[in-house]
């Protein structure tokens, strides 16, 4: 019963603060972020292909070279889709490792599997921009 007094009263003294303060819909000013500033995104890699070689059992995914204006993006990274769009499932970013710097990146895929590879270009912010999906058959 002690116990349900003193929250009675902690209530009723919350209640006369806002009160006070201007209403229970007051809310305080918070300050806006100094020196923030907006990172562009990475243009999306564009022209994916890939090879397979059979005998090694290696795709090798090629995709357009970094324009030379680009000043925005820092490397590419790597990626797998649930299915051949984004509507069939999730894709993910392989962000573990050095960024990809070039425009090929070669990995294992055995004979009879399809694999959905997506590239994504990487700014300084760490902030990605996907390719389209590459539906990869071998």
């Amino acid at each position: 019963m002690r116990d349900r007094v003193r929250i009675a009263c902690r209530a009723a003294a919350v209640a006369i603060a806002l009160a006070a303060a201007g209403g229970a819909t007051a809310v305080p000013a918070v300050a806006a972020p100094t020196g923030t500033t907006q990172t562009a995104p990475a243009p999306a890699p564009t022209g994916l292909t890939y090879s397979y070689d059979a005998a090694t059992e290696q795709v090798t995914v090629t995709w357009d070279p970094k324009d030379p204006t680009d000043t925005v993006t820092t490397g590419y990274r790597e990626g797998s889709c649930g299915g051949p769009s984004t509507a069939d499932g999730p894709c993910f970013i392989r962000v573990s490792g050095p960024l990809l710097t070039g425009n090929s990146f070669t990995f294992q895929l055995a004979a009879g599997r399809t694999f959905y590879f997506r590239l994504y270009a990487e700014n300084a912010a760490h902030q990605y921009t996907g390719s389209a999906i590459l539906t990869i058959a071998t």
